[in-house]
């Protein structure tokens, strides 16, 4: 007999058998139990989580002549068989990648109207649906909501935005999931002692899940690709990864550590080695960010980190959080554009060569390293460091955009602020800093938000802040301007001064354009006049 792949052999032939979607075959057993059948059914979910199986296996169910109590198919009677062996009449699955045209639907809908030739049910499964053309939707849709009593239809898709309303208000909708690791680790070791298969670290077996990627199927599939270069029943590390064209565990926490402390020449050999033992880019790509991840999750327990093999003793000594998140942020985006780039290797090479030289690339700047606009912690000497109070200033700033800049992570807070301005400069009095911030009388909401016993903490701790001092040091007072006090000390917001700066500028680069020499000879050619300058960027 010929070799059957994993993911055929290990078909589910019971509900109990399903992986991972307990609350559609719940729901299908009841359906049978009470036999309240719906005509039409649509699965839809990511490849490989069981759409197709199911609905296979309530087929047999729905037609099986010595269903037990618990509502599953015997697989023993002519109607299992036949469909199992796909000999039946009155089960067809059809695929709507290739049978996509208005022509077959014509056909499957004569075809519908013919009593059973066994049992007392017809069962359609038509899969990939979604790659029916409109024409052929439409001329479904009036045997889909009236269909024969004796026919059941059901969907299978990994697209349900794709179905047009009218399909999908006629169906019973389920939404497969995509499956947990710790459930397809625990289907993956079932499967493997009863293939007497053995793996000589049972890490491997949650690795092989989690590039699983949520897929049944396609975990089932990778075992079967390992299980291919093994030759035996004994899979070790080097194997696995190689089968897969990953990289070592061992390798990956080296570069790792490379990485994190500070060795570029290091970090671009590793990366190199890599390479040429024919480790899949992607693949690894996909790997280091994994790591990151788990890494930044471990940062409060180093030695937790360490003891699992992530990262070598003491890499992660001066590191702090912000500088982990944005080593991930940047490597994120770097590796995007790498991926499509006319070299990817060197600019993964590159881009790892940057994030172990961050410390020498991106300037300090009092205490913070900026790069991108973006703000990092620089890095101390401890895993987690104590934050130091902030040396009061002598002069503090009088302009309130300054305050506002520094608010991007709070933004309602901001766009509420920017509707106001200081009523006077800043100042200290006996040792505490005195704000007074006006609101015009007809934007009373701003204040009132601020106000706001929910809000007011944050905005007072955000504000102290931002001058270096405690909260019990600072006085904030919001206060309301007449609209004859705003004409007669010039009062404006921070909102109507960024409006008009706006509208100046726009008017500006108006005025440019129709003053241009190219406009004027424009102008003086064809003996007319430019009435009016759109510019596609301005909403003014």
């Amino acid at each position: 007999m010929s070799y059957q792949v994993l993911a055929r052999k290990w078909r589910p032939k019971r509900f109990e058998e399903v992986v991972g979607q307990e609350h559609v075959t719940r729901s299908l057993q009841n359906a049978l139990r009470t036999g309240k059948l719906a005509h039409a059914y649509l699965f839809t979910g990511t490849r490989g989580v069981g759409k197709t199986s199911i609905a296979r296996l309530f087929a047999k169910a729905v037609r099986c002549e010595q269903r037990g109590a618990d509502m599953n198919p015997c697989n023993q009677c002519v109607s299992c068989k036949d469909i199992e062996h796909s000999h039946s009449l009155d089960y067809q699955e059809i695929d709507g990648a290739s049978h996509n045209g208005v022509d077959h639907v014509r056909e499957l809908i004569e075809n519908v109207r013919y009593l059973p030739a066994r049992g007392t049910h017809k069962l359609y499964v038509i899969d990939e649906v979604h790659m029916l053309s409109t024409p052929a939707f439409n001329a479904l849709l009036k045997t889909l909501e009236e269909p024969p009593a004796h026919v059941v239809f059901v969907f299978a898709t990994t697209d349900a935005h794709k179905l047009l309303g009218t399909v999908l208000s006629r169906c019973q909708r389920f939404d497969f999931k995509n499956v947990t690791v710790d459930v397809l680790a625990a289907h993956a070791t079932m499967v493997a002692k009863a293939e007497g298969i053995t793996f000589k670290d049972e890490k491997l077996i949650r690795r092989l899940a989690e590039y699983g990627k949520g897929s049944v199927r396609d975990m089932l599939s990778l075992f079967d690709q390992v299980l291919s270069l093994a030759g035996g029943k004994e899979i070790d590390e080097e194997t696995f990864y190689q089968a897969l064209g990953l990289a070592r565990a061992g390798a990956l926490r080296d570069l790792l550590g490379f990485l994190l402390t500070e060795k570029p020449l290091e970090t671009s050999a590793l990366f190199q080695q890599l390479l040429q033992e024919n480790i899949d880019l992607k693949r690894l790509i996909d790997q280091l960010l994994e790591s990151f991840y788990a890494i930044i999750q471990k940062i409060d327990q180093p030695t937790e980190a360490y003891a699992q093999g992530l990262l070598p003793a003491n890499a992660l000594q001066g590191t702090t959080y912000a500088e982990l998140f944005w080593i991930y942020e940047t490597f994120t985006k770097d590796c995007e554009w790498a991926l499509v780039s006319p070299a990817p290797e060197k600019v993964v090479d590159l881009t790892l060569q940057k994030l172990a030289r961050r410390r020498q690339i991106l300037k300090p700047d009092r205490g913070v390293i900026r790069h991108d606009n973006v703000a990092i912690a620089a890095p101390v000497s401890t895993p987690t460091p104590k934050a130091t109070p902030v040396a009061k200033k002598a002069e503090p700033e009088a302009k309130i955009e300054a305050l506002i800049a520094a608010l991007d992570d709070a933004p309602t807070i901001k766009a509420n602020l920017e509707l106001g301005d200081f009523i006077e400069k800043p100042r200290f009095h006996d040792d505490v800093l005195h704000l007074t911030v006006g609101f015009p009388e007809d934007e009373e909401m701003p204040k009132d938000y601020l106000q706001d016993p929910d809000v007011a903490p944050k905005f007072r701790a955000r504000v102290a802040q931002f001058y270096g001092v405690t909260e019990a040091k600072l006085a904030v007072k919001l206060v309301t301007v007449s609209s004859e006090e705003a004409q007669r000390t010039g009062f404006t917001t921070v909102h109507q001064r960024d409006s008009k700066r706006q509208a100046d500028d726009v008017e500006n680069r108006r005025g440019k354009i129709l003053n241009a020499p190219y406009v004027k000879e424009a102008e003086r050619l064809f003996n007319a006049k430019v009435d009016k300058v759109i510019l596609k960027d301005s909403k003014l």
